[in-house]
């Protein structure tokens, strides 16, 4: 099992550096097509291929083609080394939390929202002074809007892929660029249902922008390209049959993402390769495997 386990492990690792590779490749194309709700929704491609690495690939199931090679001692080294770093980038990210929220008890965080399970607006001890009624009004909009939206539980899962993949230079660049659509896909969920408020909406992002404490886990308005959000403000949001379309997009990219993966991953090494020296013996009735020494 061990074994199996750390050959699963670099296909997944693999799979999802070639899925976020693809979905950098298809996010402008169909943000424009579909808008950014759409778009962010393409990020799934990444767990959808990275959870197909460690289902028995068609290789194996057909039964054909050569078995890979078995990777000996470097099995349970490979894991052990994963495992460790896995524990590291948790420390991380927990110290990163525990920063934030130091800062939000000083009243110097914020605007955002914090709390996955039971999330909540943080705002800054100035934020009355440092913003007009109008302001404050699309400020508090647009985070209650990211609980609406569950993107407090977004985020968990986005930080848990980056613990998972702390090895993956394109899964650190995946978590980086799914905040940055998350926030393109909330713009454009607050204008959808406030039409009215574009000119406003724009002005308090480019004043909150000077806001910067955040954490890994919070959504918050900083460290997002603002030329950018400001620029999509303007554009129409899809017709509801475009919408309805870039859902069933999306959702078949997933699914073929976690097909060709399947249907790619070559077949694990032989039983009697992960036991030199033994062979396996079925019984008829049970089914039970047992293995004894090879002749």
């Amino acid at each position: 099992m061990t074994e199996l386990f750390a050959l699963a492990l670099i296909r997944a690792q693999i799979a999802a550096a070639a899925a976020v590779l693809l979905v950098i490749i298809l996010r402008p194309s169909a943000r424009q097509l579909f808008g950014p709700r759409r778009a962010y929704g393409l990020w799934a491609i990444v767990p959808a291929a990275a959870a197909a690495a460690f289902l028995p690939s068609l290789a194996e199931t057909m039964d054909f083609g050569s078995p890979a090679r078995p990777l000996g001692e470097w099995a349970s080294k490979l894991i052990l080394l994963w495992l460790a770093g896995c524990a590291v980038a948790t420390g991380v990210l927990v110290l990163r939390e525990r920063l934030f929220r130091n800062k939000v008890e000083q009243g110097l965080a914020g605007p955002a929202v914090m709390g996955a399970l039971w999330p909540r607006v943080v705002l800054p001890s100035d934020f009355n002074q440092r913003f007009d009624a109008r302001e404050r009004e699309m400020i508090t909009l647009h985070e209650r809007t990211h609980i609406h939206r569950g993107d407090p539980i977004a985020n968990l899962i986005i930080a848990g892929a980056g613990v998972l993949g702390w090895c993956n230079p394109m899964i650190a660049l995946a978590t980086r660029l799914v905040r940055i659509d998350q926030e393109l896909a909330c713009d454009a969920t607050v204008v959808a249902l406030r039409g009215d408020i574009r000119a406003d909406y724009a002005k308090t992002l480019m004043k909150a922008q000077m806001s910067v404490a955040t954490s890994p886990l919070a959504c918050g308005w900083a460290t997002h390209p603002l030329i950018l959000r400001v620029s999509l403000l303007n554009r129409r949001e899809p017709s509801l049959h475009r919408d309805i379309a870039g859902f069933l997009t999306m959702t078949f990219l997933a699914i073929m993402a976690m097909v060709i993966v399947w249907s790619v991953s070559p077949r694990g090494p032989d039983a009697s390769d992960l036991r030199p020296g033994m062979a396996a013996q079925m019984d008829p009735y049970t089914g039970a495997i047992t293995w004894v020494q090879g002749q």
